[in-house]
């Protein structure tokens, strides 16, 4: 693959004793995760570690649930017990935009959980997003040490670790489990399913599952004709219940779709200046598996599949760059990463080795990478690591960003 020989030949320019580093660096964690990937539920193990590994490298202020956050979850716990009444907001305000987000509020409601039963529940999808992304990867690359590599690089980055330190009442990690699950599956009724309840919990899961779509019709093949299958019909019959119920919720309850001032063409605009730093913190190291996979494409001359890839990503940076929170809305890019390594191993001629390397590669970056959360024109907020968060509070200097 040229990008790896590349790398390769830079190498070479590298002094001998780094190069020896990396070499042993990469021997010794690929022995590491051989040895793990042997115990018997390794997937499920690894999905109870990573939530610990998150809350070490990147704890959340866990005091600003009663102070700021306290309106936003007093909002939840209304929607919760009464999700389809209505209550005014303004509307830029988080609150407005709850009136469509339904998942966790009528799961909250029935299993009766008000702001901590809720977070729970929260960080509960978050440990099921590592358990079906080792799955899912694991399937795809038929390699229990790449999917390893590759669950353990999610963990690095905002996508897996939202479910953990998010504490605004804001639960992408419930939309992104779904989504990644209506990947899981050939059953066309699980596909529905997942991505309709995605769409439920953020929109920004309904734009997503555009990337559903696309993985299915890879799935079935990288031509035309493939594209119209069960699997990418019910994407789109989950897309027409979705319009389907809102008209009713809206014509039956008065719902109201909220559009406030920190959303649109003139917030795209004025967030330019991050959009480098937003676009990055989606996948982090991990785009260079996606770019890996365009390349891919391209030198196969799958024109057709190449093209709609690279839509559906630009097509959710432009949307997360059109509203205040960058990070968060670039997170949904996470489904076109299950379609990068699909390609890679479908399409690509690198050995297993080769494959694991560059894993280890993007998911040694994105480790590297700090917790950064990009948000609005300028500010690029730092989760502190857990023993920071406590030196800060030991000094009297606050808890973090």
């Amino acid at each position: 693959m040229p990008i790896l020989c590349q790398f390769k030949e830079v190498c070479l320019f590298l002094p001998p004793m780094v190069v020896e580093f990396l070499n042993r660096f990469t021997e010794v964690v690929l022995a590491k995760c051989e040895s793990f990937v042997r115990l018997k539920r390794w997937k499920l193990i690894l999905s109870l570690l990573l939530p610990v590994s998150v809350m070490f490298f990147s704890f959340p202020s866990y005091e600003r649930i009663g102070k700021e956050y306290r309106g936003y979850w007093e909002a939840v716990n209304e929607k919760s017990q009464s999700p389809f009444s209505e209550k005014e907001y303004a509307p830029e305000s988080h609150e407005a935009k709850l009136t469509f987000r339904l998942t966790v509020p009528i799961l909250a409601g029935i299993l009766g959980l008000k702001t901590t039963g809720i977070l729970i529940l929260q960080a509960f999808f978050g440990f099921l997003l590592f358990l079906v992304s080792a799955y899912l990867f694991e399937k795809i690359t038929e390699d229990p040490v790449s999917a390893l590599l590759l669950t353990l690089s999610l963990s690095f980055i905002w996508a897996g670790r939202c479910a953990f330190v998010e504490l605004r009442g804001i639960f992408d990690a419930v939309a992104l489990f779904f989504l990644v699950f209506s990947m899981c599956f050939r059953n066309p009724l699980l596909i529905f399913s997942g991505v309709f309840m995605a769409a439920w919990t953020d929109e920004r899961g309904l734009i997503a599952s555009s990337l559903v779509l696309i993985f299915w019709w890879f799935s079935s093949g990288f031509t035309i004709k493939n594209l119209i299958n069960r699997q990418t019909t019910a994407v789109v019959m989950a897309w027409v219940g979705y319009f389907a119920v809102r008209y009713l919720l809206i014509h039956t309850y008065h719902f109201k779709t909220v559009v406030g001032n920190n959303l649109g063409v003139n917030c795209f605009i004025s967030q330019m200046s991050n959009l480098p730093g937003g676009t990055w913190t989606a996948l982090e190291g991990n785009w260079i598996l996606v770019i890996l996979a365009l390349w891919i494409l391209i030198k196969s001359k799958a024109w057709f599949p190449a093209l709609a890839l690279k839509l559906s990503v630009v097509l959710l940076i432009v949307v997360a760059m059109a509203v205040i929170d960058i990070t968060r809305s670039m997170a949904f890019i996470l489904p076109a990463l299950f379609i990068a390594i699909f390609v890679i191993r479908k399409l690509g001629n690198e050995s297993l080795l080769t494959l694991r390397k560059t894993i280890l590669l993007s998911a040694t970056i994105s480790f590297l990478y700090p917790a950064y959360y990009i948000n609005g024109p300028f500010q690029t907020l730092w989760t502190y690591p857990f023993p920071l968060y406590i030196l800060r509070h030991l000094f009297g200097t606050g808890g973090h960003a």
